[in-house]
């Protein structure tokens, strides 16, 4: 069988993924594809790039790149509250790897199908390994989490236990048991669409956290024109966190490392039953980390950690 590009995505590409979409009136195969917004919705459209050696290592399986992608990309949508609609994808390889598009086109049509996300479209082209993702979502009108809403007040939350995807990295070709879990933070993340869209109506301002804890929130502060003061004994630190890195590293990577596509939001102190709740319905932990308080950037009630990396930028880090 020839490796061309049309026989390359007829074999890997076509008609994998959730198939049932009622929004999809026309998929891949043409020059666009059309898709049907439900009334009184807005649209919301991301972009997420992926490239090896920058966002996964070298040779990495090609399983682990389109669950780092999804996430990654999806991750955008559940930090305005967005349910899903469609998601393109855009590869360019260096050659013709069939053990690894194998992996990556199983994992994204079974992320595909466990999410009912359509694959609605996308391009291949020959280069140097990156992997494109365009997602689109919708909320209804005026629901979308901004990051510029937050109000002196507000209480800061994080979802899950921040550090553990980049511990994750460090300790990526360790095979101790004890090491799995950080492992799997890295290789398999989740993004957090369902508490993303039980944040409408809850969450004043909201972010994921791509590039490190504080960072993202600092994109929250800089938008909002506030200041997030946080409790250093108030982020939460895995067991596995603190066993493999110890305390000192383990706070610098929950605030710092990034990859970890938890949510970060803020909201009013009234909606604490609420937020609990949607935690308790979650089965994920959903932790306040400080207040809103008047002034600018990120401050700390109390002492400071020590932090001796910055979140991560593009030409900077």
């Amino acid at each position: 069988m020839s490796d061309g590009e049309f026989e390359v995505i007829d074999r890997y590409f076509s008609q994998i993924g959730w198939q049932n979409s009622s929004s999809l009136i026309l998929g891949p195969g043409d020059d666009c594809a059309v898709l049907s917004v439900p009334a009184d919705e807005q649209l919301c459209v991301s972009t997420d790039t992926l490239l090896e050696t920058v966002h996964f290592p070298r040779d990495c399986a090609g399983a682990i790149v389109a669950q780092r992608c999804f996430a990654a990309a999806f991750s955008d949508l559940a930090a305005m509250g967005a349910m899903p609609l469609g998601f393109t994808v855009a590869l360019t390889m260096t050659g013709v790897d069939h053990t690894w598009l194998s992996g990556f086109s199983e994992t994204l049509s079974r992320l595909s199908i466990q999410y009912e996300i359509p694959l609605v479209g996308g391009n291949l082209a020959n280069g140097p390994l990156s992997v494109t993702l365009t997602v689109m979502g919708t909320t209804p009108t005026g629901q979308a989490i901004y990051r510029h809403g937050a109000q002196v007040g507000d209480v800061v939350y994080v979802t899950g236990h921040p550090g553990c995807a980049g511990a994750g990295l460090r300790y990526l070709d360790q095979a101790a048991d004890h090491y799995q879990s950080l492992i799997q933070a890295y290789t398999a993340p989740t993004p957090r669409i369902d508490i993303g869209i039980g944040l409408r109506g809850l969450a004043t301002a909201g972010i994921d956290i791509s590039d490190g804890l504080l960072a993202d929130l600092g994109h929250i502060a800089a938008r909002s024109q506030v200041c997030l003061q946080l409790e250093q004994d108030a982020i939460p630190l895995s067991d596995s966190l603190l066993q493999c890195a110890g305390p000192e590293l383990a706070m610098q990577l929950a605030l710092t490392a990034g990859d970890d596509y938890e949510l970060c939001f803020t909201a009013a102190l009234t909606t604490k039953t609420a937020i609990r709740q949607l935690a308790e319905r979650s089965g994920i932990e959903i932790t306040p980390i400080g207040r809103v308080v008047e002034g600018q950037g990120i401050g700390w009630s109390g002492e400071a950690p020590a932090i001796e990396m910055a979140g991560y930028q593009h030409f900077s880090s």
